[in-house]
């Protein structure tokens, strides 16, 4: 009876197999059977996929970090004994091929992107990677268009942001932070129809908002998202989907024991004075694993634990008792922390001296941004400190071993660098090579720029107004000549008495009517001037410098003159001197994270004010107004430093004594005299992160 129903079991498993190899050969008969790869003249390294019919129009994207070539292609399998392999030849690191949902997906991992090309030649596909052009995306020089923006409800109830290109886009980015999902597109334009916010919020799926807007000669899409969510992207021909699939409570408890960090089965334990070793058992049994453990390991515990992950009592019985653990495979091996520290040492220095015996190998490493003399430069001083630390008298970069034991350089090492070419040239072991490429791709950067604009407004409000009148009083004799009063001292001029009435429009301008009375049948006169004067004047002056500079590099830019100045020296020689007069602008820059920059200014203005009297001479006095400080901005916003008011009123009377201080009739003897100045001085700056894809036509 047993072996006919065992007989059942082993039929249906065999019609299932059956079925799950019919129904994959429907929904893929094309199959990714082999994968290539050879290094060919031009630093350029070449990948061969061999398919079992005529090879797919591949869907590609990049990705920056880490740096990695994906390539997707429709209704193909994958048929290979291995399905990662490992290249290590120039920049290509291994490559994977996996197939779901009826695609298979092929990802190139680099040590850095580079541009590439692919070609279809029957029932291949060949991949050139040139690592004579390093760069930071694989854009082409083309431009592309987005076509449509669209958002479609799953089966599942997860949303979909479908992206649709007039061309294959060669580039797109996509990546997560916090609960947004960021897609980057180079090269790619927008039209002003597509470039607005979707609302998305009745579907009932984790995306809420899709903002889409151009970012210089760049797209950038902002997927606003709630709640704990998966998400998926994938290119198909001219087609980009965005898959945001909500977490299921599985994948939500799944989640959160990641968060906790201790995912075990739960145990219960409790005991009284039991031996270390014998609780070590106990676990190791509930677990199934393997354990070894120290000779050393000695002692008794009391414990009490209820319903906790096994692996966190594990954690809590060896910190209690100073013990270690290291795990390799479902092997665990316990002994004191000391004693694993001292195995761990010895097996760092038996991985040092093995990497002292590794072959040398001679490779070029081309830089983009950076001169080759700063980097070795930057690599000697490196090596210069840990040589010092170690007290190693070499002048390599240490020993800063990563989990293989490999340095960014080792002693044996040489590092020239060829400015010409501005390669470095390395003679190392290759995984020392590796490193250091790691490295320098960190440092190999382009330095951004910041325009910073600067406006000195300095506005002034002029008033002047004079009132008041002027009496003289004459004779005349019988030919109508006014007389004179004759002498008033032996010796002196005869004066007149009175101005005859003539008024002055000429430089004065203050005496603007004049009246001359004379009395009927008499010789008398009266003169009479009306002084009413009023002058009002406005004048703005606005001083724009601006200058670009490097992150974090100070800029300078002056205008204006030199003053010259008479001095003696200490021989009583005359000599001239010279005074800056000028408009400068003294700004560093500093980018931080949120397109926001930090300033550190220094703005002065100077201005020759008069010539005032010295010893030797007369010298120039400079009228001086700056200002120093550091503001924090956003990138193309408009501060406010700061700005100097001033405001002069003076008022003055001119009157006869006594006569002056008659009310009402004391307003003839007397003359007023108004002014009212206003100076203001307001500086604004304004910084601008210049875009890295703009270039000078």
């Amino acid at each position: 009876m047993n072996s006919k129903i065992i007989f059942k079991q082993f039929l249906l498993a065999v019609l299932w197999g059956i079925s799950i190899s019919v129904v994959s050969a429907v929904h893929a008969s094309n199959m990714l059977e082999d994968i290539s790869f050879a290094s060919i003249p031009g630093d350029k390294v070449q990948i061969v996929l061999q398919f079992s019919e005529t090879a797919p129009e591949p869907g590609t994207f990049t990705i920056d970090t880490p740096a990695r070539i994906a390539l997707d292609f429709p209704d193909t399998g994958v048929a290979l004994e291995n399905k990662r392999q490992s290249i290590g030849i120039g920049l290509a690191r291994s490559i994977t091929a996996v197939a779901a949902g009826g695609r298979t997906r092929v990802v190139l991992n680099m040590v850095a992107l580079t541009k590439y090309s692919t070609e279809i030649v029957g029932n291949k596909v060949v991949i050139i990677l040139d690592e004579a052009n390093v760069s930071r995306s694989t854009a082409s020089l083309g431009r592309n268009v987005i076509r449509d923006i669209d958002f479609r409800l799953g089966d599942e109830g997860e949303g979909n942001i479908i992206i649709s290109f007039t061309e294959q886009p060669k580039n797109v980015n996509l990546k997560q932070e916090f609960e947004k999902l960021i897609v980057e597109i180079e090269n790619v334009s927008l039209p002003s129809d597509l470039e607005r916010r979707l609302d998305v919020n009745d579907f009932n799926t984790p995306v809420s908002f899709i903002d889409t807007f151009a970012s210089g000669r760049n797209i950038k899409m902002l997927v606003d998202t709630k709640g704990e969510f998966e998400h998926l992207g994938y290119q198909a021909g001219k087609t980009f989907t965005i898959e945001v699939k909500g977490l299921t409570k599985a994948q939500k408890e799944a989640r959160e024991k990641a968060k906790f960090g201790y995912s075990g089965e739960r145990l219960s334990l409790n005991f009284q004075d039991i031996e270390v070793r014998a609780v070590l058992q106990l676990i190791a049994d509930f677990t199934g694993k393997n354990m070894v453990t120290s000779d050393t390991v000695s002692g008794s515990i009391t414990l009490r634990l209820k319903n906790v992950p096994w692996d966190q009592a594990l954690a809590i019985i060896l910190k209690t008792k100073g013990l270690g653990m290291r795990e390799e495979g479902n092997v665990m091996r316990v002994a004191p922390a000391e004693e694993l520290a001292a195995i761990e040492k010895q097996e760092l220095e038996a991985k040092k001296q093995i990497a002292d015996l590794l072959p040398l190998v001679t490779e070029t490493i081309q830089l983009q941004y950076v001169p080759a003399s700063a980097v070795v430069d930057l690599l000697n001083e490196m090596g210069d400190k840990e040589a010092s630390k170690n007290q190693v008298s070499d002048t390599a970069a240490g020993e800063g071993n990563d989990e293989e034991g490999a340095s960014y350089i080792s002693s044996r090492a040489t590092i020239v660098g060829d400015d010409r070419t501005n390669k470095l040239i390395v003679r190392d072991t290759a995984r020392n090579i590796a490193q250091l490429r790691k490295l320098i791709e960190q440092i190999d950067t382009p330095t951004r720029q910041v325009l910073i604009d600067a406006r000195v407004v300095s506005a002034t409000d002029k008033f002047e107004k004079d009132m008041g009148l002027n009496w003289n009083f004459g004779s005349t004799n019988n030919s109508g000549e006014v007389k004179n009063r004759g002498d008033l001292a032996p010796g002196t001029t005869n004066t007149t008495q009175t101005t005859n009435g003539i008024v002055d429009l000429g430089l004065r301008q203050k005496n603007l009517l004049g009246v001359t009375f004379a009395l009927l049948n008499s010789s008398y006169l009266v003169d009479l001037e009306v002084s009413a004067s009023q002058t009002e004047g406005t004048s703005e002056l606005i001083s724009s410098p601006r200058v670009v500079t490097t992150n974090g590099n100070p800029a300078i830019i002056k205008a204006g003159r030199e003053v010259p100045y008479q001095t003696v020296d200490l021989g009583g020689a005359p000599s001239v001197e010279f005074k800056d007069a000028v408009l400068s602008l003294e700004v560093t820059p500093l980018i931080i994270p949120g397109n926001k920059v930090h300033m550190e200014l220094k703005i002065n203005k100077d201005e020759v004010d008069a010539i005032v009297p010295t010893g030797v001479g007369s010298a120039p006095s400079i009228a001086t107004k700056s200002i120093e400080t550091s503001v924090l901005v956003d990138n193309g916003d408009t501060v406010v430093l700061g700005g100097i008011f001033e405001h002069n009123r003076t008022q003055t009377t001119d009157s006869v004594p006594i006569l002056g201080e008659i009310p009402v009739i004391g307003a003839a003897f007397r003359v007023n005299s108004d002014s009212n100045d206003k100076t203001e001085l307001i500086i604004f700056i304004t910084p601008k992160i210049m875009d890295e894809t703009l270039s000078v036509r």
